[in-house]
């Protein structure tokens, strides 16, 4: 936040409304500078002024402080390479709920992760482990799936979905993925289309390791998250795929990583508000689907230059 006194802050809102195009830039590129903690001032602007125009203006430039501030933050979780998928999820939901409590977030996963470790014990098998995971999480704090195949864009958000319990096969793994990093389980997300699953996979698998297509072979069950998490084969998903009339490829079979997680959850969003004819919404997050496809072109410019 750039320093700036309130004789000043006054005289750029009174200017708000000036039809120089000029100046109006100038005021907005001023304020706009503020940044994410200049937003209780432009607010409290907001709450005193009589000028409808200014109120638009107002509205409309915190708007563009906060899209900007998510933008910042997914831009250096990319940077990241999606190290941390709660971080991802908390972003996304900020897009929608630019006040949201992030930490009465964290809290509400530790609560649910604690429940987890308590009923965990080194003495299990991979099936018992799953099944103390689908016991806390779908039975004892009552997780279910929704089972409609139309995307609501409010299930894309992970603080409706913790407060509701009720989420899509997507936001539902995320959540439980999340649950079982925190206690130190090898399951991973399986991106299948139209549908999200999980893998219990053999070991630990770092991110770039999940880049790769061919881990099949440390999967040792899937798990279905709108079926409370019942465990089942390759199969399954072969049989899913055949009646989706969909080609079979080793990536279906394989787990992926956070960054793939994240990109799925932003292209349903997208499709959800594109869907209901919110253009602006779309637009935005069309925005912020574009970084990954900017970071992975970044990727591959290093190793070109590395190979140099």
């Amino acid at each position: 936040m750039q320093p700036i006194s309130d004789t000043e802050f006054k005289a750029l809102i009174t200017l708000l409304d000036d039809n120089d195009s000029e100046v109006y830039n100038h005021v907005t590129d001023k304020l706009f500078s503020l940044g994410i903690e200049g937003i209780p001032l432009l607010e409290s602007a907001w709450e005193t002024s009589e000028n409808q125009l200014i109120q638009t203006r107002l509205e409309d430039l915190i708007n563009k402080i906060q899209f900007s501030n998510v933008k910042d933050r997914l831009i250096k979780w990319i940077q990241k390479d999606g190290e941390d998928l709660l971080e991802g999820a908390l972003i996304v939901a900020k897009f929608q709920y630019p006040d949201l409590d992030e930490f009465k977030i964290t809290q509400k996963i530790e609560i649910l992760s604690k429940a987890i470790w308590i009923e965990l014990n080194p003495a299990l098998s991979p099936l018992e482990e799953a099944h103390v995971m689908n016991h806390v999480f779908f039975q004892l704090h009552g997780f279910f799936g929704n089972q409609s195949q139309q995307l609501e864009p409010e299930l894309g958000y992970i603080n409706n979905v913790l407060d509701s319990k009720k989420g899509n096969s997507l936001t539902l793994s995320i959540i439980y993925l999340i649950l079982a990093q925190k206690n130190d389980l090898p399951i991973y997300g399986v991106n299948l289309p139209y549908h999200f699953i999980m893998a219990y996979c053999r070991k630990h698998l770092q991110q770039d390791e999940l880049d790769s297509k061919d881990q099949e072979k440390n999967v040792m069950f899937y798990i279905n998250p709108l079926n409370k998490g019942i465990a089942f084969s390759r199969i399954e998903i072969s049989h899913y795929l055949e009646q989706m009339k969909v080609k079979t490829h080793p990536k279906f079979f394989s787990p992926c990583n956070n960054m793939d997680i994240l990109k799925t959850l932003l292209f349903n969003q997208l499709t959800c508000y594109d869907q209901s004819g919110n253009i602006e919404k779309a637009s935005q997050l069309k925005e912020l689907f574009e970084l990954f496809q900017q970071g992975e072109d970044l990727s591959e410019a290093e190793s070109e230059n590395e190979a140099d």
